[in-house]
């Protein structure tokens, strides 16, 4: 018959105790100080018999008063005299021997979790693995799916099943030595005969294990050192721990770690805790919740137990409370439940140096970082710091999602903000944001012409990168923290600092032409310029931004900035800037429709390029303008032209005549799909090559896919102009251009091979 025995350390009125857990306890305590009954009764003033009544079990739970005289009389630490305390309470919290359903309180609405069930199911299950350690942060529901597991394990341990509470997150975790006694009493062992020394006291314990197919479950443990005497020796009966720590010193056992539900799973709880009264058309809102908890199975379960006690409140209400970052962590409550005090708990056991840490990232702009800028917050060498984020990892603070990458969930980082305004005397945030821009800057530099400036100098040496590739690696990595940098280097007035930066990714953001942060850059830059009183600087910024805008495929805000560039640049007298302005403004009202005025543009833009001697920029323009000229219904100049700069260099920039020569080879290949030469194009379409360094390949190699199967399409190549479209179709999705993606969509449709016969050629478009 299955037995199941739950030793826990304080009352809990869901578990059953051990009546003699206090007893043996005391006795080894007794024992260990060397003292006889007599000794110890004269010592503290209890009588002989009642200590005798206490150690054979007959008395369960002494009062408090008595266990203090006891705690004095043997001269117990605090932890030491916590733990008898708690025993005590235990043994009198219990009404007599009564057989609890199961381990560990179960919830009746447990969701998700199945791929880590079936995990330890599988490990419990097979011959080999005695041990399992289930970690993760805080909050994460470890001890709710231990029980859930021990519920559905159970059958599988016909000795029965033991708990045993470490309280490894309290000041006075429990020392291996009484957690051995608790476990070794609820499996039956007598306790006159458990032995009073640690070394005779685990050797029982793995022989009573030995005999046995018994489930242990050993929760909250501290550390390795307290959970170690406690694994079994032969394989047979199994343990499964629970801890924040991953225990990575334990030898021959598994690990499963813990992580946050997901999005389906979230909402799923909080429609299991609320019913669908309450949840139904709400779908939104508790979108919203789920994800201003951060998917942690504790912070739902408070959101629930609060609208639950709330009858009139609507999830709206609460998502609109908890929106606000600053009332978050104080939202996040319901009774005795908190998410603040569950990261509490790990904070408080930190070192200075570590908290210190842990409070800075909380400054981060990004999601997550390297050692490299967390050294700059902490003013250590970099190798320091990543040991000590990895002791932040270790402790379940901070999130590792890429090897050598850190991060904070973020209730961590709500909490971790909190203290940094309570402790932190002075804030570091802009020695933060001053590396972060001079290392861009340091990076930006390996793709721009020789001879580019310098960074400032620091208080820390910036990032140095040896090779564009690394540079560009670490531009990629801390993208968010550098562009995050810029209000605040704006705020403290560093409007050269900012200015600098810019100019040097200027060459630099060519090889990531979509990415949204280039409006930010540049829009701070023409912003610091305008503070300068620099009218070119702030021309250029304002050509960066018209760029950066038609990227992102919103032409008319391209053309109104452009334009204000153009006038900038008229006014500080800046021929060059003049150039650019008139070259975007043909890029913008080419993309609106207007391929007349675009021309018109272009041919301003060539006039003042060959001014300045811009080779270049000339270039760009005279490609403009011819793709102008194509889309006015003159192929035959346009493709006169294109073919005519294909021999040419752009320039002495890296990359860009690579670069250059791809969108010229496309180009061509318009022209002749504007000619009808359908053969002639898709030649044209296969010789296109986009180098692979640079970044706008997807957007380029998304035109040239659709343009090949337009011209395969009219020569009658059906099936392979068929697997074109729905390549570009897939890369003008990923790039969110709605209207290329909507026309590829309808022409996947017209050349699938059963429908080809229904659709003549002459209704395909380039």
């Amino acid at each position: 018959m299955l037995v199941l025995i739950a030793v826990m350390t304080r009352n809990d009125p869901d578990v059953s105790h051990s009546g003699t857990a206090f007893g043996v306890t005391l006795r080894s305590l007794r024992r260990a100080a060397r003292l006889t009954l007599e000794g110890l009764s004269e010592a503290s003033g209890v009588s002989v018999r009642a200590l005798g009544d206490l150690e054979r079990g007959r008395s369960r739970g002494p009062q408090r008063r008595t266990v203090d005289a006891l705690a004095a009389a043997l001269e117990l630490d605090g932890g030491q005299r916590e733990r008898l305390q708690r025993l005590a309470d235990a043994g009198r919290g219990r009404g007599g021997p009564t057989t609890p359903p199961y381990l560990l309180r179960t919830v009746a609405d447990f969701t998700g979790r199945e791929r880590e069930l079936a995990d330890l199911e599988a490990l419990a299950t097979t011959a080999g693995t005695r041990a399992v350690v289930l970690f993760g942060p805080g909050g994460q529901g470890k001890t709710t799916l231990a029980a859930e597991a021990v519920r559905r394990l159970a059958g599988h341990f016909p000795d029965g099943c033991v708990c045993v509470r470490l309280h490894g997150m309290s000041e006075a975790p429990l020392p291996a030595a009484e957690a051995l006694v608790l476990v070794l009493t609820a499996l039956g062992h007598p306790p006159d005969r458990i032995p009073v020394d640690p070394a005779a006291r685990e050797a029982v314990y793995r022989a009573a294990l030995a005999s046995r197919r018994a489930l242990i479950v050993l929760d909250d443990a501290a550390d390795e050192e307290r959970t170690r005497p406690l694994l079994p020796d032969a394989e047979g009966s199994f343990v499964l721990v629970t801890s924040r720590r991953p225990l990575a010193g334990l030898e021959g056992v598994r690990r499963i770690r813990l992580g946050g539900l997901s999005g389906r799973e979230s909402a799923t709880l909080l429609e299991r805790i609320l019913g669908a009264p309450r949840t139904g058309g709400q779908s939104e809102a508790i979108a919203r919740l789920t994800e201003l908890c951060g998917h942690l199975p504790l912070a739902l379960r408070i959101v629930g137990n609060r609208l639950s006690s709330r009858p009139g409140w609507t999830p709206s209400r609460l998502a609109d409370q908890l929106g606000d970052d600053k009332r978050r962590l104080s939202g996040l409550v319901a009774g005795d439940l908190a998410v603040r005090s569950a990261v509490a708990l790990s904070y408080g056991q930190l070192t200075g140096p570590h908290r210190m840490l842990l409070r800075r990232l909380a400054l981060l702009p990004g999601p997550d970082t390297g050692p490299g800028l967390a050294a700059v917050l902490t003013g250590e060498d970099a190798w320091t710091a990543e040991d000590s984020l990895d002791v932040l990892v270790d402790r379940g603070l901070l999130e590792e999602p890429a090897p050598g990458r850190y991060g904070l969930h973020d209730l961590v980082r709500l909490f971790a903000r909190e203290q940094l305004d309570e402790e932190e005397t002075q804030s570091v945030g802009l020695r933060m944001a001053d590396w972060l821009l001079r290392s861009a800057s340091a990076a930006g530099r390996w793709f721009e012409a020789p001879g580019a400036p310098q960074p400032w100098t620091g208080e820390f040496p910036a990032f140095a990168p040896t090779s564009a590739d690394e540079a560009e690696a670490w531009l990629t990595a801390e993208r968010p923290h550098w562009v995050g940098a810029l209000p605040l280097m704006f705020e403290a007035g560093r409007h050269r600092e900012i200015l600098h930066t810019s100019r040097t990714l200027y060459w630099f953001s060519d090889r990531w032409d979509q990415w949204p942060e280039w409006q930010s850059l540049f829009s701070y830059g023409a912003r610091s310029a305008a503070a300068l009183g620099d009218r070119a600087a702030e021309a250029h910024q304002f050509n960066c931004l018209a760029w950066a805008h038609s990227f992102s495929y919103q032409y008319e805000k391209a053309e109104q900035l452009a334009a204000r560039a153009l006038a900038l640049a008229t006014e500080a007298g800046d021929v060059g800037q003049q150039a650019w302005a008139w070259a975007y403004l043909t890029g913008a009202r080419m993309s609106l429709k207007r391929p007349a005025e675009a021309e018109q543009a272009a041919e301003n833009a060539i006039r003042l390029f060959e001014a300045t001697g811009d080779a270049t920029g000339k270039a760009v323009a005279q490609r403009a303008r011819g793709s102008a000229l194509r889309e006015a219904g003159r192929p035959e100049e346009a493709l006169a032209i294109h073919r005519a700069l294909l021999g040419a260099r752009a320039g002495d920039v890296p990359d860009l005549d690579n670069y250059m020569r791809a969108i010229l080879q496309h180009e061509t290949a318009l022209d002749l799909l504007a000619l009808r030469r359908w053969p002639e194009a898709a030649e044209a379409y296969r010789a296109v090559t986009v180098p692979a360094t640079h970044k706008g390949i997807d957007h380029l190699q998304a035109r040239v896919l659709s343009g090949l199967a337009t011209a395969l399409e009219h020569c009658g190549d059906l099936a392979e102009a068929h697997a074109h479209y729905t390549r570009a179709h897939a890369l003008y999705t990923a790039l969110g251009d709605t209207a290329s993606a909507a026309q590829t969509a309808a022409a996947i449709e017209r050349t699938r091979p059963a429908d080809a016969a229904r659709h003549p050629r002459s209704t395909a478009t380039g």
